[in-house]
């Protein structure tokens, strides 16, 4: 039995990493630190059961309470969440692949100031074997390897939101930039081009890590808006407003149904968040429309 609760807290541990309690409205972070002692608490009011021991009037709770009894369920659950990064990265863990966001969501404009391609098109003819290019993503795997003569050097795999390649440090480049290779950093690798093999590496050169710090990474501009006041003359006139704002900040218009919620992300647009655009939709679409972050 004490293996039973073992393996059902991390059960109940992967889907809140994983984003499978999201539905009930509370935090990643807020969940995690809770869960276990909810589950003690249900634990142990079921062995007493199972035993004969009721607690009476606990169960019957005060004259005015018709809720039953809580089981130990109404722990204050805090409302902080974890950083993007970290969330998305337990995220992946579980499920081997993003679902809620994208790390790189948000900063495409820098990916492609400073890429020479996206990733999946240096499989094409465009870039031959051989060619000097630079490519921008997010390590998404990354293994570090001896060389027989004892020097280190590592694989890494770069992936942006259109394909992935594996990027090959040598001990000359590794010793370079070993501690600027780490999973989940975004950076821009230039290396050469080795179309040889059926799947084409990069012999890399150099290693940059952006500074993102102003690139608007976490604080998109959220537009809401009810699916029923949706019309082409409202879109429109939504576009027009968002084109004459141009900046660097991404936008996401959260449609809100009857019986559900979509968010949507508009590739095309990126504003500059300032009061003139913040005054311009709330003219357009009601003093409730905007959300930030």
């Amino acid at each position: 039995k004490v293996e039973a609760v073992v393996c059902n807290k991390r059960t109940i541990e992967s889907m809140i990493k994983a984003g499978g309690f999201d539905g009930l409205g509370h935090t990643r972070k807020g969940l995690s630190a809770v869960f276990e002692s909810m589950v003690d608490n249900v634990v142990q009011v079921k062995r007493k059961e199972a035993e004969g021991q009721f607690d009476l009037f606990g169960d019957l709770g005060g004259d005015d309470d018709t809720s039953g009894p809580s089981f130990g369920l109404d722990t204050p659950i805090g409302e902080d969440e974890w950083d993007k990064r970290f969330l998305l990265s337990q995220e992946r863990e579980m499920l081997g692949l993003y679902v809620s966001d994208h790390p790189l969501f948000g900063i495409e404009h820098v990916l492609n100031d400073r890429s020479d391609a996206a990733i999946s098109q240096l499989t094409g003819g465009e870039h031959a074997d051989g060619a000097i290019v630079t490519v921008g993503g997010l390590i998404t795997g990354l293994q570090r390897k001896m060389t027989k003569q004892g020097n280190a050097w590592a694989i890494a795999t770069v992936e942006d939101l259109a394909g992935s390649i594996d990027c090959m440090f040598f001990p000359a480049t590794y010793q370079l930039v070993s501690t600027q290779l780490v999973e989940d950093a975004v950076v821009f690798v230039k290396g050469r081009l080795d179309k040889r093999e059926d799947v084409p590496r990069l012999v890399a050169m150099e290693l940059a890590v952006p500074d993102l710090s102003d690139a608007g990474v976490d604080a998109p501009v959220t537009i809401t808006i009810p699916s029923l006041k949706v019309t082409p003359p409202l879109v429109a006139r939504l576009g027009d407003v968002l084109s004459q704002h141009r900046g660097n900040t991404e936008v996401r218009v959260r449609l809100e149904g009857v019986r559900s919620t979509t968010v949507l992300r508009l590739d095309r647009h990126r504003v500059s968040a300032d009061p003139a655009l913040f005054g311009d939709l709330k003219a357009l679409l009601g003093p409730s429309c905007l959300q930030t972050g």
